[in-house]
């Protein structure tokens, strides 16, 4: 009958040592997994920050066309921030990244998009677009924007208000 005994405890020492051998083996995987899973999470951070920034240059151009044009831009951000700056006449967006999208410290052109890496730690990782038009923001020529991240989408304006005294084409953003 002591022998029973015996052998029932060493079942539960057995079990109890290969769940922790086990335990220990997803740890190591997942220490090896997760910044694999960051950095692939930052790519596509970027590249729906990419098609955002192409969507608003989009409606941009198309209220260009004739004066009074307005078009609505739900934008949603998730990551990163939105800034609108008037007084360069060019929109960015900036993101904290695992990922270095570019060659760091390199402007590189996408398209009419210029992406730039810097690194301080971790990446940064910019994307700009310059307009030869006059950009506006709630009417004012000097007033920075800065969309940072919500919940809920903004809804943005734009608008082909005219032209300027010397003849560029003002395009106005208000959030609705």
């Amino acid at each position: 009958m002591r022998g029973l005994f015996n052998c029932r405890g060493q079942i539960w020492v057995e079990t109890v040592i290969y769940t922790l051998i086990g335990l220990a083996i997803i740890g190591l995987v997942l220490a090896g997994a997760l910044p694999k899973i960051e950095q692939k999470k930052d790519e596509m951070s970027i590249s729906r920050s990419i098609e955002a920034m192409t969507n608003i240059d989009d409606k941009i151009y198309e209220v260009s066309r004739a004066a009074g044009n307005r078009r609505v831009i739900n934008l949603e951000i998730k990551k990163g921030s939105l800034i609108i700056n008037p007084a360069e006449d060019s929109i960015s967006w900036s993101l904290d990244s695992s990922f270095p999208y570019s060659q760091v410290g390199q402007t590189v052109p996408f398209g009419d998009m210029n992406v730039t890496t810097t690194q301080n730690g971790n990446y940064e990782v910019e994307l700009k677009i310059g307009y030869k038009m006059n950009l506006t923001y709630a009417g004012g020529d000097f007033i920075e924007k800065k969309f940072d991240v919500a919940p809920t989408p903004y809804r943005l304006i734009i608008e082909n208000v005219g032209k300027d005294v010397s003849g560029n084409i003002v395009i106005g953003f208000v959030e609705a």
